[in-house]
């Protein structure tokens, strides 16, 4: 008689953590009132031919956003972002989060009608997470102004019922981290009020 034992096995899944902060409305305004000077007052990074950000602003590469000196900046790099870094590096990478040293880069990205984001991923050396938190998102009908994954095993997509991709409509407080070789996209926007973000990636710290 044949016996058969089996089991399917998740190899590499691909680990994303949302988190949904309630309560800090006043943070998400000096935030927005923060990036509404910096789009009106800085020249933009983003129509460089091989940025991914389509129209809007980015502000410059080199400069970590994040390190201005700005007391919502703080608030949101040592309340919000850390923890949720620590959560992901024990849970995700079972690191342990004072053993592990790390660096965080950042950059804020503002989107209006008709902007976009083009399909990257976030290939630098050392990178161990990707992440962005959602100082403003406007209200819209999907996919406008979603995120959108795309399915790293496309191969499985081609010859069965996969899916080719998974749309996340995020929304204002919110902060979502992810591998940084999990491809993404934002749908274009067609409301005028501003989707403001700030993203970042965290790296093993080299120095």
């Amino acid at each position: 008689m044949i016996k058969v034992h089996e089991n399917i096995e998740q190899h590499f899944p691909t680990p994303v953590l949302v988190r949904q902060h309630e309560g800090i409305e006043s943070l998400n305004e000096a935030l927005g009132a923060l990036m509404e000077q910096a789009v009106g007052a800085e020249s933009n990074a983003a129509p460089s031919s091989s940025n991914t950000t389509q129209g809007g602003f980015q502000s410059a590469p080199g400069e970590d956003f994040l390190d201005r000196d700005d007391e919502a900046l703080r608030a949101l790099k040592g309340q919000i972002v850390w923890p949720a870094v620590e959560s992901y590096l024990s849970q995700v990478l079972d690191c342990d989060p004072l053993m592990t040293p790390v660096a965080i880069s950042s950059w804020a990205v503002s989107l209006g009608a008709g902007d976009w984001q083009a399909p990257h991923f976030h290939p630098k050396e050392y990178t161990l997470i990707s992440g962005v938190y959602y100082v403003s998102v406007p209200e819209a009908p999907e996919p406008e102004g979603c995120l959108e994954f795309v399915n790293p095993n496309l191969n499985a997509v081609s010859i069965g019922n996969q899916p080719s991709g998974r749309l996340h409509r995020p929304e204002t407080g919110q902060l979502i981290l992810f591998p940084p070789y999990y491809m993404h996209f934002v749908h274009p926007l067609k409301s005028d009020a501003p989707r403001h973000v700030i993203a970042f990636d965290v790296r093993l710290n080299q120095s």
